[in-house]
């Protein structure tokens, strides 16, 4: 929360993966100088290919949602734990007790594993553990089972929230995707991230002018050591705030 206001933001949407922990301590953190936007991104999937889901302006107290999530943290901590064990048997020294204290009581994903590998000096950084060890086929990944990408933004819709597709330019085919999820009640598309080109950028608002999308984007910041944007440096298309905000307050009528 420092970081958002020395970079001279006034609004923040904290989106961790799977889980709404992160939202209430933000909000403290921020004391009223910052608004924090309710999110989260669902880590779902199709055919084997990560299609993460960005829920937005939710209610994040939902029943429904919190059950849902406390099923997939247990699944994520057992993921971990066979990784680490993998990791074990292949000569890599990492006790799962520290991948454990990195997660810092949030869900354990495949970073903190990394992180910890980089403190052991096996690997100099996160992105090359991810190389050689923890990319998907790698020689200790373990999948996962996960959402559907209709499943996930059914889920976001039932909590109240605005379904957005994050970072389509890393997606094979990220055009096909689009035009599947429409029809699934899709409610944006991430335009501006630092995976998406200029080409991609452009091609996406066609999309979303087709299918009334709305366009967000955002740095997609996950820490100094392994984030490919700074905070606050990719900032979302104009009125996109206002278009979550109508778009969750919609949904959170259909409920």
């Amino acid at each position: 929360m420092a970081l958002a206001r020395d970079q001279g933001l006034d609004l923040l949407a904290i989106t961790d993966h799977d889980t709404t922990a992160g939202i209430a301590p933000a909000r403290l953190a921020a004391g009223g100088r910052l608004v924090i936007l309710p999110g989260i991104e669902l880590s779902a999937e199709d055919g084997g290919d990560d299609v993460h889901m960005l829920g937005y302006d939710f209610d994040p107290e939902d029943a429904g949602l919190q059950a849902a999530l406390a099923d997939f943290r247990a699944r994520r901590d057992a993921r971990a734990r066979e990784m680490v064990e993998r990791l074990n048997s292949l000569g890599v020294p990492v006790a799962w007790e520290r991948v454990e204290a990195l997660a810092a009581g949030g869900s354990v994903g495949r970073p903190h594993v990394a992180r910890a590998m980089a403190e052991t000096g096996v690997v100099e950084t996160v992105r090359e553990a991810f190389d050689l060890y923890l990319h998907n086929g790698g020689p200790a990944y373990v999948a996962r089972q996960r959402l559907s990408p209709e499943e996930a933004i059914a889920l976001i819709h039932r909590a109240g929230g605005a379904a957005v597709l994050a970072h389509p330019g890393l997606l094979a085919d990220w055009r096909a995707m689009i035009e599947r999820l429409a029809p699934a009640r899709l409610d944006g598309v991430e335009v501006a991230h630092p995976k998406n080109n200029a080409d991609v950028r452009l091609e996406l608002r066609g999309l979303a002018a087709r299918f009334g999308l709305i366009m967000t984007g955002g740095s997609d910041f996950h820490g100094r050591a392994v984030s490919d944007a700074m905070l606050g440096s990719i900032t979302p298309p104009a009125g996109a705030v206002a278009a979550i905000y109508e778009r969750a307050a919609r949904r959170k009528a259909e409920r």
